[in-house]
């Protein structure tokens, strides 16, 4: 570890900058003031360099990175390297003996600022970022206390509210991929954030969308397909789910970051919870999903609320649902559960 670039203290949390010895950047946020015991970090490493392809026909750019292939896979638990790292431990991405939020830039990442690439390929520019739920190596959101995903709400608008700062960022995504049936590699629990040099396009169709006639807000009046409430946050399943169970979690305070949730975070932060943990209890195992936190685009800031939204994988009792020849290739989704029934049976395992 190189050294401390900055420490800030904001209204409910505090964060610290470090320089890693290869040059990327940490980010330890905390509820509370508090100093941390440096150890081993990670050597430099070569991560390749992210290039992107016009795809003529789909008109959308596809991304390559080789070095990407050669990424961490299932280590064993003493080289897990999302794991605080003790005095003589062996070197991790987040090398301190303890932290709460951890948010590093990403060792192999899909897309990257200010490089240079020959021939036909383009630079994939744009930020990549690493975001580790907590020090404990298993477990999920469910497991946390309310407090501490209301820290993990607050490290996500901490970075999306930085990345689209930036002139050349023009979406910012906070994510989770969760289960090893679709193809986690990592299982201490962690998401990440993309920060993009361009709207990605079904984004900015939907941003236009939403512009035109508030389709987010309209989900609220659908009172058969609300799930629960906790104080001003709402679970609902949208009236056009694309996945069975699909969930989405919005705020009554409206703003384009989860930095605009404000005194609802904890709302938020319990409604995020116990949105996990219904999944989880519906079929009687860890639910299979993807999550992304819906931020605005830039130039919608004013009329796209940030929200969460849950995309689960499991239809039924070990019925996996897969993403075959007509939804890849149509991009036409195919539900075998009606939006009404997933809410009733996800009231139902509350």
């Amino acid at each position: 570890m190189r050294k401390v670039i900055a420490r800030e203290a904001l209204m409910t949390y505090f964060v610290q900058a470090h320089e890693k010895i290869d040059g990327r950047m940490l980010w330890l946020f905390s509820q509370r003031p508090r100093e941390y015991i440096f150890t081993n970090d990670l050597p430099e490493t070569q991560s390749g360099d992210p290039t992107r392809r016009w795809h003529d026909l789909r008109g959308e750019w596809v991304y390559y990175n080789g070095a990407r292939n050669d990424r961490t896979y299932n280590p064993p638990a003493k080289y897990n390297p999302l794991a605080p790292v003790q005095p003589d431990g062996y070197p991790g991405e987040i090398p301190v003996t303890d932290f709460e939020v951890a948010v590093f830039d990403n060792r192999f990442p899909a897309l990257r600022h200010g490089i240079d690439s020959p021939g036909v390929d383009l630079p994939a520019s744009g930020h990549c970022e690493v975001v580790v739920y907590s020090k404990a190596d298993n477990g999920s959101l469910a497991d946390y206390s309310d407090d501490h995903v209301a820290l993990l709400i607050d490290a996500w608008g901490h970075r999306v509210d930085y990345l689209l700062n930036k002139d050349t960022i023009f979406y910012a995504m906070p994510f989770e991929n969760r289960g090893s049936q679709i193809g986690v590699t990592l299982p201490h629990p962690h998401g990440q954030i993309y920060a993009f040099s361009h709207t990605p396009p079904i984004i900015e169709r939907q941003a236009m969308r939403q512009a035109k006639s508030s389709v987010i807000e309209r989900q609220l009046d659908k009172k058969n397909l609300r799930v629960t409430e906790h104080g001003r946050a709402c679970t609902l399943v949208p009236e056009f789910a694309r996945y069975p169970f699909e969930s989405w979690i919005l705020s009554e305070e409206c703003g384009p970051s989860p930095s605009s949730w404000g005194s609802s975070r904890l709302d938020m932060a319990r409604a995020l919870k116990a949105s996990v943990a219904r999944l989880d209890r519906l079929f009687g195992e860890p639910m299979p999903l993807t999550m992304w936190i819906a931020t605005a685009p830039k130039g919608y800031e004013d009329n796209w609320p940030c929200h969460i939204q849950i995309y689960p994988f499991l239809r039924g009792p070990k019925r996996l649902k897969y993403l075959a020849s007509v939804e890849q290739m149509t991009g036409l989704m195919l539900s075998d559960v009606l939006p009404e029934t997933a809410a009733a049976k996800l009231r139902e395992a509350s």
